[in-house]
C-alpha cells in the first residue's frame, strides 16, 4: 500500500518487493510544468535514500519518474539546496556520483544503472552475437483498454537475473538466453503483473506480446493527499478478471467483461449479454437466460432493480445501455438468500464503468450504415417538435390545455372548429432521403480533495441519432381462408430513434475501511415511427377485392433516472462488513398524439389512372358496403391518442456480515422496495358529422345532412383535413368525439418487504457451503376499470385487485474444490414468479397504430418454482480466462403465466392477446462453455487467437388440467411459452498486442420458442376452419458480426464492425395446423373427417401448415468508430 501524506515525504508503508527488481512509476498530477527543464524547483533535500529523493521531486513536480524500487531504496544521495532549481539541475546534482543517470522519453523520466556511461534502459539485440545453444527475445508490452504501448514496464526472466524496461514504444529486447522453455514475468505499477511463458531456439529470435490490464485493486490503494494523478488508461474488468469472480462466487454464473465487448461489434448491452453462456435476446432488447421468457429474468443496474420501460411488463430495455459504458455483466443463475427470489430464470446484473482516482478522457465517434435505410430517399418523416434531434418533444404534440388533462374523468366539450383550432394539424408524412447512424460517447474521470478526502468521479455522456427502414410482411391464415377476419398486410415503417445517456458516478475513500458511492443513470429517448400500411383479406378470392390503408405517425418518448447511494463499512479487523444501499428509480413514457388515418380503396388491377388517388376515408355507413359493426365507430376514420405512464420505485437494502470463524460466515440482511405505476391514456376520435355513437345504435344518426365530399375525403386531401374546412360546427363534414373512459387508467401500487439470513461455511480447503432460507412478503394492489360495454356491464366498472403474498423460500449451494482448477457445484433455490401491474389490470385496451387488443386477466396468480443445478467447472488458466464447464439444470414450475394468442377468426375484429396461467410446467436443460486461448498450439499464429463457445440445450413440457383444457379450449401438453430449445454462442477473437490490433468473429442463435400460445383446434363452420389462430413462433435466426480493431497512433484506436452480415429474416409463424411447432406451408392433407352439429353436415379437417405471420430484413449493419484517450 502506498500511502501520500500532507508534507512532502511520501512515506512507502507498504510494499511487496520482489527479489530483484520491480518498477514503480509515481503517477501524480500536479500544476503541470510546460517543461521538464523549465520548471523551477524550490526545496531543501536532506540527505536521503535514491527512491525517497525520486518521489519527493515526482511530488513537487507531478512529473512521471520511473525506477527500480527495489535497487534504489539503499542508495544514498548527497542534500541538495534547490533555490530556483530546475528539474534538470536536481536530478543531475542528486545522481552525481551514484552510479545512475537519468533519461528524458517525452514527459517520463527513467532513472537507470549507468553502465559504461551509456544510457541502456533496454538490451539490444544487436548488441553482442548470439552464442551456441542460446537465442533472443523480443516483443512489446500494451494495456489491455487501449493497446497503447507502456513506457518504461519491467520485464524479467524468472530464475534468471535478467531484466529490462521498455522503451518508448513499448518494445523490450534480451540476447543469449539460453535455449528452453523460460517465464518472463512483466510488471507495471498500477497494472496487473502477468507472466507468460516463451519457448527459446537457438540462434533464433522468439517475439511475445504481452497485455496488461490495468489493477483497480493497487488503484484503490492509492490514497491522494492535495495531488491528482494522472493516468493514461482506466481499470476495466477484463476477461481473466471476471472468470476468477464466477470461480469465486458461491452460485453459478456466467459472464462477459469490458475486454470481451471491446472485441466485439456490440453496440449496447443487449447485445453485449448475448455472448453470455444460456443467454439470448428478444425483440432486441430484452433479456431471456436458458431460453426462459424474459418475465422470469430480474435486471440489475449496479446492484439497484433496474426500472421497467415498458408499459406492458417490468422488462428493462437492455439496448438503453450503449456498451462503451459497460464494465462487465455477470448473470446469476442459482437463486442465493441474499438476492430477490423474483428470477427463476435468473438475476442479470449490469454494471457500469466506475468513478476511479484518475484524470482520464476519451471519446467515440460512430458512423453507422444500414443496408436498405441509410441514403435511402423514401425515408417516411413528418413535421415534428425542433428538439426531436434531442430526444424530446418540444410542446408540439402535447396534449392542448382546453381539454381534460391526464386522469380527469370529464369528457372535453369543445365544437369541431375548436379542435380544429387547438390539434396539431398535420396528418400527412413527407419522404427524405435517410443519413448515416452516428453515436457519440465521451468518458471524463476526475478525482479532487473534498474535506480532507478524495472524491473520484465518473461523466459519461452519450448520444444516438439511429434510423432504421423497414418493409414488413404480416398476414393471418392461409390462402385457403374463407370468411373470417384474417387479413395479410405490407407495411412500410420508418423509424428514428434519438437517445441520450448520461451517467454520473462518485465514490469516496473515507479510509480503508470505509468507502462510500453515489451512482446516477439518466437517459432521454424518443422514437419518431411513420408506418404505411395497406392491407386485404386473406384468401384467394379476396386477391382483387377491396384494399385499406392505415397511415400512423407515432412518437414516442421517455425519461429515466436510475439512482442508489450506499457504502461498505469494515469493523474490526475486518470480521464485520455492513453495506447499506438507498434507491430510487423513476421511469415516464409518453406517446404524445399518436395519429392514426384509415382509408379504403380498391386493387391497383381495378383502377384507372394513379391507384394512390383511389383513396378515400373509411368510416361507418351501414346503408353502404362498408361493415355493418362499430368497428368503425371505435376506431373513428381517424384517431388522436395520448398516453403518459409513469412508474417510481423505492428502495433500500442493508447486508451485514460477520465472520467468527475463519471457516464460517454468519450474514443477513433485508430488502424493502415501494413500487407506483400510473397510466393515463386520453382518446379522441374523428367520424361522420351526422352521426352521434353515444345515442342508441338503431338512432344514432342526427337530423341535420352532412356532406359525403367532406366526410369521404381522399387521400390526396388529407393535408388539409384538419381545418375548419372539414371540421366545422354545422357538422356538415367531420366531428370529434372524446372516448376516453375511466378504463383508459389505472393505478398499481407494489410493496416487498424481505429478509435473509445464511451461514457461508468453508470447514476445509476444498467444500464451501453456502445456504440459508429468505422471507418475502409482497402485495400488490391495482385500482382500474372494467371497459364499457365489455361483459355486458354499460357503465365503466370499477374494480380492485388485491394480491397480497408471503414465501419461506430456502436455498442451499455446495461447492467441491478437489484442487485450484477444478469446482463441482450443486444447488437447490426456491424462487417465485410474480405477476405484473399489465397482466392483472382488469381491462382491455386497443393499440390504434397496430390494431390489437392487450386485454388483461385479475385472475392471474404468481408462479412458484422448485431449481435444481448442478455444474462442473475447471480453469486451466485462469489468468488468461481459461474455462470449460459444463452443467445440468432442472426447474419444476407451479402455475406459470403465459403470454396467450385469443385471437378468434370470427368474433375477433383485431389480435386478442392476453395471459393466462398452466397448471404446471417443467424445464430441463444442459449447459457447456468453453472460453480457453489457443496458445498451446505451436504455430506463432495461434498464439494470439482464443475461442469462446457456449451451448445450452433445453427442453420443456407445459401442462393443463383436463377439465380446464376442455372448457377453455386449451391443448393439455406443449412446449412452456417463451422456452427455447436451444441456444449457440461461438467467437473466434484474434489480439496481436504488438501490432495494437483485435479481430472477433462472433456467431450466435436460438431455437424457435413460443411468443404467444394458442388455443386448441375447434373447428367453425362459417370459416370451414379453424375458430381460433393458433400460437405465434418466433422462428431461428442465425447472427454472424465481424469486428476488426486497429491502433492508429498514440491514445487513437479505430475500429469497423459488421452486424447481422448473414441478414436472416425475422419472422413470425402463425401456428395455423395446431401442432405447437413451425411446419411450413404445404399441399393441404386431410387429417379427419367429423359431423358438424351447428352445420348437420360431414366436415373435413385439413393440414396446410404453418403461415408467416410476420416478417422483415433488418439489414446488414455496418459501423466506423474513431476513439481517442488522453
Amino acid at each position: 500500500m502506498i500511502t501520500l501524506r500532507r508534507n512532502d515525504k511520501m512515506e512507502i508503508t507498504r510494499f511487496r518487493l520482489y527479489w530483484k527488481a520491480i518498477l514503480l512509476s509515481l503517477l501524480l498530477l500536479g500544476a503541470g510544468a510546460d517543461s521538464l527543464f523549465g520548471q523551477k524547483v524550490n526545496h531543501r533535500f536532506p540527505r536521503e535514500p535514491l527512491l525517497e529523493r525520486m518521489t519527493s521531486l515526482a511530488k513537487l513536480t507531478g512529473e512521471m519518474i520511473t525506477f527500480d524500487a527495489a535497487a534504489t531504496q539503499n542508495v544514498m544521495v548527497q542534500a541538495v539546496d534547490a533555490r530556483n532549481f530546475s528539474v534538470k539541475q536536481v536530478l543531475e546534482q542528486s545522481l552525481n556520483q551514484t552510479g545512475y543517470a537519468y533519461q528524458q522519453n517525452g514527459n517520463i523520466i527513467t532513472i537507470y544503472k549507468n553502465e559504461k556511461s551509456a544510457p541502456a534502459p533496454k538490451e539490444s539485440a544487436s548488441s553482442t552475437p548470439q552464442q551456441s545453444g542460446s537465442g533472443g527475445l523480443k516483443g512489446r508490452i500494451v494495456e489491455a483498454e487501449t493497446s497503447e504501448p507502456l513506457i518504461g514496464a519491467t520485464v524479467r526472466i524468472l530464475k534468471t537475473e535478467r531484466g529490462t524496461m521498455t522503451d518508448l514504444n513499448g518494445y523490450y529486447s534480451f540476447d543469449n538466453v539460453p535455449a528452453g522453455r523460460h517465464t518472463i514475468e512483466v510488471a507495471y505499477l498500477g497494472y496487473t503483473t502477468q507472466q507468460v511463458n516463451v519457448n527459446i531456439s537457438a540462434n533464433r529470435t522468439a517475439a511475445h506480446d504481452v497485455v496488461l490490464p490495468v489493477d483497480s485493486k493497487l488503484l484503490d490503494e492509492v490514497v491522494v493527499q492535495g495531488v491528482r494523478r494522472e493516468r493514461g488508461s482506466v481499470p476495466h474488468a477484463t476477461v481473466g478478471q471476471v472468470t476468477q469472480e464466477i470461480k469465486e462466487l458461491k452460485v453459478v454464473a456466467s459472464g462477459i467483461s469490458s475486454e470481451q465487448i471491446s472485441k466485439s461489434a456490440d453496440r449496447n448491452a443487449a447485445q453485449a449479454v448475448a455472448k453470455v453462456a444460456g443467454v439470448s435476446i428478444v425483440d432486441d432488447k430484452f433479456v431471456v437466460v436458458r431460453g426462459l421468457n424474459t418475465r422470469y429474468n430480474l435486471t440489475l443496474l449496479n446492484d439497484n432493480l433496474a426500472p421497467a420501460t415498458e408499459a406492458n411488463s417490468r422488462a428493462f430495455a437492455l439496448d438503453l445501455i450503449p456498451s462503451r459504458v459497460i464494465d462487465k455483466i455477470v448473470v446469476y443463475k442459482t437463486a442465493s438468500p441474499e438476492n430477490q427470489a423474483d428470477a427463476t430464470g435468473g438475476v442479470v446484473k449490469v454494471y457500469t464503468k466506475d468513478a476511479k482516482a484518475v484524470k482520464h478522457f476519451d471519446l467515440d465517434f460512430q458512423l453507422g450504415y444500414r443496408a436498405g435505410t441509410a441514403f435511402n430517399k423514401n425515408f417516411l418523416t413528418y413535421n415534428g417538435g425542433k428538439f426531436d434531434i434531442l430526444g424530446f418533444d418540444d410542446g408540439t404534440r402535447a396534449l392542448p390545455s382546453v381539454v381534460p388533462g391526464y386522469g380527469s374523468l370529464v369528457k372535453a366539450d369543445l365544437k369541431p372548429s375548436q379542435y380544429a383550432e387547438v390539434f396539431n394539424p398535420t396528418l400527412m408524412y413527407g419522404k427524405k432521403t435517410a443519413l448515416p447512424n452516428m453515436q457519440l460517447t465521451l468518458n471524463y474521470y476526475d478525482a479532487w480533495r473534498l474535506f480532507g478526502k478524495t472524491v473520484s468521479s465518473l461523466t459519461s455522456f452519450s448520444y444516438k441519432n439511429d434510423n432504421q427502414k423497414q418493409d414488413i410482411f404480416k398476414q393471418e391464415g392461409t390462402e385457403h381462408s374463407t370468411g373470417g377476419t384474417d387479413k395479410m398486410a405490407w407495411e412500410d415503417k420508418s423509424t428514428n430513434t434519438v437517445q441520450l445517456n448520461l451517467l454520473q458516478n462518485f465514490s469516496v475513500s473515507l479510509n480503508d475501511n470505509n468507502k462510500l458511492f453515489f451512482k446516477n443513470f439518466l437517459l432521454q429517448q424518443g422514437v419518431d415511427a411513420v408506418v404505411d400500411r395497406i392491407s386485404r383479406a386473406t384468401g384467394i378470392e379476396h386477391l382483387n377485392g377491396e384494399r385499406e390503408k392505415d397511415i400512423s405517425l407515432t412518437y414516442s418518448q421517455r425519461f429515466l433516472y436510475a439512482g442508489n447511494l450506499g457504502g461498505d463499512h469494515k469493523f474490526v479487523k475486518e470480521r464485520h462488513l455492513l453495506q447499506w444501499n438507498l434507491g430510487y428509480n423513476y421511469s415516464r413514457q409518453e406517446i404524445p398524439d399518436q395519429r392514426t388515418i384509415r382509408f379504403k380503396g380498391i386493387a391497383p388491377d381495378r383502377t384507372l389512372g394513379d391507384a394512390e388517388l383511389m383513396w378515400w376515408a373509411k368510416g361507418y355507413n351501414p346503408s353502404g358496403s362498408e361493415d355493418l359493426t362499430t368497428k368503425d365507430l371505435e376506431l373513428g376514420i381517424i384517431s388522436r391518442f395520448w398516453s403518459e405512464n409513469s412508474e417510481g420505485v423505492y428502495s433500500a437494502s442493508l447486508d451485514y456480515t460477520f465472520k467468527p470463524l475463519t471457516w464460517l460466515s454468519v450474514k443477513t440482511g433485508m430488502f424493502h422496495q415501494w413500487k407506483k405505476r400510473e397510466l393515463y391514456r386520453r382518446i379522441y376520435t374523428v367520424g361522420e358529422g351526422h352521426i352521434d355513437p353515444d345515442r342508441p345504435f338503431s338512432d344514432m344518426y342526427l337530423d341535420h345532412h352532412a356532406d359525403a365530399n367532406i366526410y369521404r375525403f381522399r387521400w390526396s386531401d388529407l393535408p388539409d383535413v384538419w381545418s375548419t374546412d372539414y371540421l366545422n360546427d354545422a357538422y356538415s363534414g367531420l366531428r370529434v368525439w372524446d372516448r376516453t373512459q375511466a378504463s383508459d387508467m389505472y393505478v398499481g401500487t407494489e410493496q416487498n418487504n424481505s429478509g435473509y439470513g445464511m451461514l457461508i461455511l468453508n470447514p476445509f480447503k476444498w467444500i464451501e457451503i453456502s445456504g440459508g432460507v429468505r422471507y418475502e412478503y409482497n402485495r400488490q394492489k391495482i385500482g382500474a376499470a372494467i371497459p364499457k360495454g365489455s361483459n355486458s356491464v354499460p357503465l365503466s366498472n370499477p374494480i380492485l385487485v388485491d394480491n397480497p403474498q408471503a414465501l419461506w423460500l430456502p436455498s442451499l449451494n455446495l461447492s467441491l474444490k478437489p484442487s485450484d482448477k477444478w469446482v463441482l457445484r450443486a444447488a437447490y433455490g426456491k424462487t417465485v414468479n410474480r405477476t405484473e401491474f399489465r397482466e392483472v389490470s382488469p381491462y382491455s385496451e386497443l393499440d390504434f397504430a397496430n390494431n390489437t387488443i392487450m386485454r388483461g386477466n385479475p385472475g392471474l396468480v404468481s408462479a412458484e418454482v422448485e431449481n435444481y443445478d448442478l455444474r462442473l467447472e475447471f480453469y486451466p488458466d485462469i489468468n488468461k480466462g481459461d474455462a470449460v464447464s459444463v452443467g445440468v439444470f432442472y426447474k419444476d414450475i407451479l402455475h406459470p403465466i403465459e403470454r396467450m394468442n385469443e385471437s378468434n377468426r370470427v368474433e375477433s375484429q383485431f389480435p386478442v392477446i392476453s395471459y393466462r396461467n398452466a397448471s404446471s410446467a417443467v424445464v430441463k436443460g444442459v449447459e457447456a462453455e468453453l472460453r480457453k486461448s489457443l496458445d498451446f498450439i505451436p504455430l506463432a499464429l495461434f498464439r494470439n487467437l482464443s475461442v469462446s463457445a457456449n451451448v445450452s440445450l433445453i427442453e420443456s413440457l407445459a401442462k393443463f388440467d383436463e377439465k380446464e383444457s376442455e372448457k377453455d379450449d386449451i391443448v393439455p401438453e406443449r412446449p412452456l411459452q417463451g422456452q427455447a430449445p436451444y441456444l449457440v454462442n461461438a467467437g473466434l477473437y484474434y489480439e496481436n498486442p504488438g501490432w495494437g490490433t483485435k479481430i472477433g468473429v462472433i456467431y450466435n442463435t436460438s431455437g424457435e420458442s413460443i411468443y404467444a400460445a394458442g388455443n386448441a383446434y375447434r373447428y367453425h363452420s362459417h370459416i370451414n376452419g379453424p375458430a381460433f389462430r393458433g400460437g405465434l413462433i418466433e422462428l431461428p435466426r442465425q447472427l454472424l458480426d465481424i469486428s476488426y480493431t486497429q491502433r492508429i497512433g498514440k491514445g487513437l484506436q479505430m475500429k469497423l464492425t459488421v452486424q447481422n452480415l448473414l441478414d436472416e429474416k425475422v419472422e413470425i409463424a402463425e401456428d395455423f395446423n395446431f401442432s405447437n411447432k413451425y411446419e411450413p406451408l404445404h399441399d393441404p392433407v386431410e387429417i379427419e373427417t367429423f359431423w358438424d352439429p351447428v352445420a348437420q353436415r360431414e366436415a373435413v379437417r385439413y393440414d396446410y401448415g404453418d403461415n408467416i405471420y410476420s416478417s422483415f430484413r433488418p439489414g446488414r449493419y455496418f459501423s466506423l468508430s474513431i476513439s481517442y484517450s488522453f
